[in-house]
């Protein structure tokens, strides 16, 4: 006799989510500010004029230690040296940024007279930079704060307050960071991934410079492509899937199969780099109109509960969740993503939308395979998977996904995940 009790909860969260994601479509693309966007070799250097034409007068320039280190930085800093402007520099930002690297960046900005911001590196920069500017128009919040909402997801309305112009520019092509309004950071104490959300944290500009990704390593240039395949894929097969972004998402995935062999084996490409570049910003903009589904969920809990980057847990989860969507709903899962394998020429356009859709999920396969991306994630351990589970609820419950996996499915997930099957 089935538990009356338990289907009842099941059937009142289910509801609620459908209301919170039929929410999230209507919502997402009419919030999103408008942006500049700067493209092409050496728009870096654009960031003084920028600036000045938005009564910018001393960024904080954020950033991360390797890229300090490797004097990335002063593709941006001699131009703000040559056009007479001071500045502050923060680059303690880590892989996964931390609420103490928000908070030191804040302490930074306010000591040293700061009214702007530039965000140079990865999502990690960007994801700071964006949180700090909300820390400038919330001087009473902590990050921590701003994160409390649902246990880690903060949406907050647009502030009557200026918040301080902020340009992100990318040195990697995946995250998608310079054009969402959405930032994910790190609660160490907790093993946590906060997402804050506002539409007023997304920069007022982007700069894809692809000289700035020339010297990214083989492996970093694979991991933040496939996460920008995952922003797409997600966006795409998802619930809020809607005309506006059909377009970003099938012209990204398309240009990333295109353009990765020729950006890993030949890095200086300017024009392969050009290309990856943009469709990691196509993929902001289709967690801006589409939001994602579980794979983030997933990857987010993962990679801050066992340090791991990012795009590599993407890599390993998002073929093992399509798998179990295509199992749960072939028909309609298959069909959405039968129809961008077609436009994206990675599946047989004279194939079954079954076999269409399995393609897809295959090229993802192989695309790990072949540039070195690890199928699975041993370092999941048993005893963790109450509270990943806990997370993966709490932070996929807006998301307007193709199915809603019970607890039992999720721990099953983890340890297909986690390689227990794998050769079997």
């Amino acid at each position: 006799m089935p538990d009356i009790k338990k289907t009842a909860i099941t059937g009142v969260t289910k509801v609620a989510k459908v209301a919170v994601s039929v929410a999230t479509i209507v919502a997402l693309p009419v919030m999103i500010p408008a942006q500049d966007l700067y493209q092409g070799a050496g728009s870096a250097g654009k960031v003084p004029d920028i600036l000045k034409r938005n009564r910018g007068t001393k960024p904080i320039v954020v950033t991360d230690q390797g890229l300090f280190n490797i004097g990335l930085h002063k593709k941006v800093t001699d131009a703000l040296d040559a056009a007479g402007m001071s500045y502050a520099i923060y680059h303690g930002v880590e892989p996964n940024p931390s609420i103490e690297n928000i908070e030191e960046a804040y302490a930074l900005y306010k000591a040293e007279n700061c009214d702007c911001i530039v965000a140079l590196g990865g999502g990690s920069s960007m994801d700071a930079a964006k949180v700090l500017a909300g820390r400038v128009v919330n001087p009473n919040k902590t990050t921590k704060d701003m994160g409390k909402l649902l246990g880690y997801m903060q949406v907050t309305l647009p502030h009557f307050k200026r918040i301080p112009y902020t340009i992100a520019i990318p040195t990697t092509a995946g995250t998608g960071a310079e054009s969402t309004m959405a930032a994910v950071v790190s609660d160490h104490s907790i093993d946590k991934k906060y997402t804050i959300t506002d539409p007023m944290m997304r920069p007022q500009a982007a700069i894809l410079d692809p000289e700035l990704a020339t010297g990214l390593p083989k492996f970093q240039t694979a991991i933040t492509a496939i996460d920008a395949v995952s922003h797409c894929t997600e966006g795409y097969i998802g619930g809020a899937s809607n005309f506006r972004a059909v377009e970003y998402q099938e012209r990204a995935v398309r240009d990333i199969f295109a353009n990765i062999d020729t950006a890993i084996n030949d890095p200086t490409n300017l024009e392969a780099r050009a290309a990856l570049s943009q469709a990691a910003y196509f993929g902001g903009q289709s967690l801006n109109m589409s939001a994602t589904g579980y794979v983030h969920p997933f990857c987010h809990k993962i990679g801050a509960k066992y340090n791991l980057p990012h795009g590599r847990c993407i890599g390993a989860v998002m073929p093992i969740i399509l798998d179990a969507y295509m199992e749960r709903k072939p028909d309609k899962v298959g069909k959405r993503l039968a129809k961008l394998g077609r436009a994206a020429n990675i599946s047989d356009p004279n194939a079954s939308d079954i076999d269409a859709a399995n393609q897809y999920i295959q090229a993802i396969r192989d695309f790990d395979a072949k540039y070195g991306i690890d199928p699975y994630i041993p370092e999941i351990k048993e005893e963790d998977f109450e509270e990943i589970y806990s997370s993966i609820v709490v932070e996929n419950f807006p998301y307007p996904t193709p199915v809603i996996f019970t607890k039992e499915e999720v721990f099953e997930l983890l340890r297909v995940i986690r390689g227990d099957y794998a050769g079997k």
